[in-house]
């Protein structure tokens, strides 16, 4: 076997790469319009006679084939926990790692109008969860049996106080909702048990888009079971991160995806603690995923600059306050819209470079005065200030004329102040869309996997 062959399907393009296993090295990028929403198998076809045509078909048929999906936005989960400061962040922290999307996040009881908000909405999981073993039951059974008494129809999965997994499991076959009941997912203070849960969501997430027209199709087409991309992306970036047996890696890094209606930002570091700061909350693991659904570049464009900074930003670029409102309203209204004049061009960089500088600054950690007598600060979060490398993808960076600047946004400046931010990084840029790729390759040989994307990733001149 010579070759292997990649295809991410996504929400707008689907993305095929093919790799040269043996001179590791790709010899085919490119992307085709997503059929997602009619029939998957068109944009599949459409990525395999790109590959027979860069291969011939004889090496085509004996090439391994590899996918991973973000079609439909990825998977929508609701969470659902008792506390604000651990079991919910705890369930976030397992959705986002498995790759979902989260539409809906509760802390403590829930209520009629948030079971109600629940019904009416397009989540298409449920994660329950809350209670330290041996902890709280009275609330986490009162918030089982208001999800077993809705009228929602998507599974629901439990992942709190074991001692009530039997009257959950029993609660739910009596209202007919499919219950999948995990290990707890915080069996004690400050230690998270995700693995077992994020397993049974991705697991879910392949029935979903499987049922999704033209899949069952694709799934045939493959080697591999279709895995949320985001998961592919955090394989890829831990492994950029620790390097192989023989190649070293590039170290503590973040990766940001800039899309036109979300921003995903991931970081591969320990969690030290800052300068002798206590850490409070949830412990965080080494390859971490937020997702902003409110930054972005098209659809989410409104959320990236706030009223009162309407005014100084256009001041910056020259140009009538109203003239950046109505900028921004036609990205919101036409997703695939495309600058047409260098202040257009202007506008979407700017716009690029808050969404960076948001979306890291959520994804950080942040020192606090904890005014105690046993500690002066304590730490809530990650702390990303010995990162050195990050890494961009998505349109806006690949095509921008400045994605230096862009992600360099990303760095500590004087406004900063206690969050645990990069203060000097080192960009690079994924214009060949090699992470998702790298992430399904590493399954096969870890080091053709880290060798493609040291090739690949194109650094950016300060």
């Amino acid at each position: 076997m010579k070759y292997a062959l990649t295809v991410d399907f996504g929400s707008t393009f689907a993305k095929i790469v093919v790799v040269d296993l043996a001179e590791r090295r790709i010899v085919l990028s490119d992307t085709v319009p997503s059929s997602v929403g009619t029939d998957a198998t068109i944009g599949m076809r459409q990525c395999f006679d790109l590959a027979k045509e860069a291969i011939g078909p004889a090496e085509f048929a004996k090439a391994r084939k590899l996918a991973s999906s973000s079609a439909a936005g990825g998977l929508r989960m609701a969470v659902s926990g008792l506390t604000g400061s651990l079991s919910t962040p705890a369930s976030r922290s397992a959705a986002l790692g498995a790759g979902a999307k989260i539409i809906a996040n509760y802390s403590g009881a829930l209520s009629e109008d948030m079971v109600r908000e629940l019904e009416e909405s397009s989540a298409e999981i449920i994660l329950l969860c809350g209670g330290y073993e041996r902890g709280n039951t009275s609330m986490v059974l009162a918030n089982a049996d208001m999800l077993a008494r809705s009228a929602i129809r998507v599974p629901v999965i439990y992942a709190g106080n074991s001692s009530l997994c039997k009257e959950v499991r029993a609660m739910m076959r009596i209202h007919r909702k499919q219950c999948f009941v995990m290990e707890n997912i915080i069996p004690e203070p400050g230690v998270q048990n995700i693995a077992p849960t994020q397993e049974v969501i991705r697991n879910l997430f392949l029935d979903t888009i499987t049922d999704m027209k033209g899949f069952q199709a694709v799934k045939k087409a493959f080697d591999n079971p279709l895995v949320p991309t985001p998961v592919a992306v955090l394989a890829a970036g831990d492994l950029l991160n620790r390097g192989t047996s023989t190649t070293p890696g590039f170290g503590p890094l973040l990766l940001v995806d800039v899309g036109g209606a979300t921003t995903d930002v991931y970081s591969f570091n320990e969690n030290t603690c800052f300068e002798g700061a206590r850490p409070v909350g949830l412990e965080e693991p080494f390859g971490k995923r937020t997702v902003e659904g409110d930054l972005g570049m098209r659809e989410s464009s409104g959320g990236v600059i706030p009223e009162y900074d309407v005014g100084r930003i256009a001041g910056e670029l020259s140009i009538h306050e109203d003239r950046l409102r109505q900028s921004i309203r036609t990205r919101m209204t036409a997703v695939n819209y495309l600058p047409d004049s260098e202040t257009e061009t202007k506008i979407d960089d700017t716009i690029a470079s808050l969404t960076v500088s948001a979306a890291t600054r959520r994804h950080a950690g942040r020192v606090i005065p904890s005014y105690s007598k046993k500690c002066q600060n304590i730490q809530i979060g990650k702390n990303c200030c010995d990162i050195t490398t990050i890494i961009g993808t998505g349109g806006i960076l690949v095509h921008t004329r400045s994605p230096a600047k862009i992600l360099r946004a990303a760095e500590k400046n004087g406004r900063d102040n206690g969050l645990l931010l990069p203060c000097r990084v080192e960009a690079y840029l994924d214009a060949e869309y090699v992470l998702f790729s790298a992430g399904l390759l590493r399954q096969m040989d870890e080091d053709v996997a880290l060798d493609i994307m040291k090739h690949s990733l194109t650094r950016c001149e300060r």
